[in-house]
């Protein structure tokens, strides 16, 4: 295995991982939020703000540099069609990142700004909520999907 086939696998997997969290999140805790009364799911919403973990923002950026490790791989040591496939597979999953910087950390900073006593604030949370866990969707295929170009790129 080389260091291209290497990073790929390194890609994958990290980027199938940072899938699973996202996937976990909308179709686990989410649902269990839209199922509480709006005050109590916004002050649940902003303690999880507050309590990302060291492990994962490990596997969050460590994910991302992987990918972009991977790229900067297989420019150099260019392989054709597999190349490019595979820098598709780490573009895909790069943009999980992106997709939180851009879109899901202003929602976490409005919402952490939201007072959950407030009516105005409940009615922002569940519009805020909705749309977050779209782009959870989102962010999660596009991990996922990136994964599974990496692997095929692996396989054949």
């Amino acid at each position: 295995m080389d260091v291209q086939d290497t990073l790929a696998a390194a890609a994958a997997l990290l980027g199938a991982a940072m899938g699973g969290v996202y996937f976990g999140f909308s179709l686990l805790v989410m649902p269990g939020l839209s199922r509480s009364p709006d005050d109590a799911a916004l002050r649940v919403m902003q303690q999880i703000n507050r309590s990302i973990r060291p492990v994962f923002l490990l596997l969050f950026l460590g994910s991302t540099l992987v990918a972009v490790a991977s790229v900067v791989a297989e420019a150099v040591a260019w392989q054709g069609a597999v190349s490019v496939w595979r820098i598709v597979g780490d573009a895909l999953i790069v943009a999980h990142f992106l997709i939180t910087g851009s879109f899901h950390i202003p929602r976490n900073n409005a919402v952490d700004r939201l007072s959950p006593d407030d009516a105005a604030a409940q009615r922002t949370w569940r519009t805020t909520a909705r749309q977050w866990t779209i782009g959870n969707h989102v962010r999660g295929w596009a991990a996922f999907l990136g994964a599974a170009i990496l692997i095929l790129t692996l396989l054949l």
